[in-house]
């Protein structure tokens, strides 16, 4: 009679090496559609640094700095190698933050399409998300 000990020992060992990759530590992952309820009036910089992380632009303003979040979603289409370009679509997430002083005085969300981001001369300099 065959013991089935080695053979389900190794199934054991190679589902619990796949359930505990996805336990590594990974960068966290930013949601500006949902992240930016937690962006209120009178916080800090290093509140909305807490928050948010560190802004993809930073601008001079007439009261203060304006921090520019952006983020690059791609639908599944627009994320197959070679033809993506062609069948996919793109959608853009930016929120403006500006300051006076140290503390929040605004923050605006804003969705765009392509056709929209392409209208609007916004240019998004580095892709967040994939």
């Amino acid at each position: 009679m065959r013991s089935a000990f080695p053979f389900r020992f190794i199934v054991c060992l190679c589902l619990l090496s796949l359930v505990g990759t996805g336990c590594l530590y990974r960068e966290p992952v930013r949601h500006l559609s949902s992240d930016i309820c937690l962006i209120t009036p009178n916080l800090t910089q290093k509140e909305v640094i807490s928050a948010l992380g560190p802004p993809d632009q930073k601008q001079k303003g007439e009261q203060g700095e304006i921090w520019i979040y952006q983020e690059v979603k791609k639908s599944l289409l627009r994320k197959t190698p070679y033809l993506g370009k062609k069948i996919g679509s793109e959608d853009y997430d930016v929120v403006t933050i500006s300051f006076i002083g140290d503390t929040v005085a605004t923050c605006l969300y804003r969705g765009y399409n392509e056709e929209e981001l392409k209208k609007s001369g916004i240019t998004i300099s580095v892709p967040r998300a994939d």
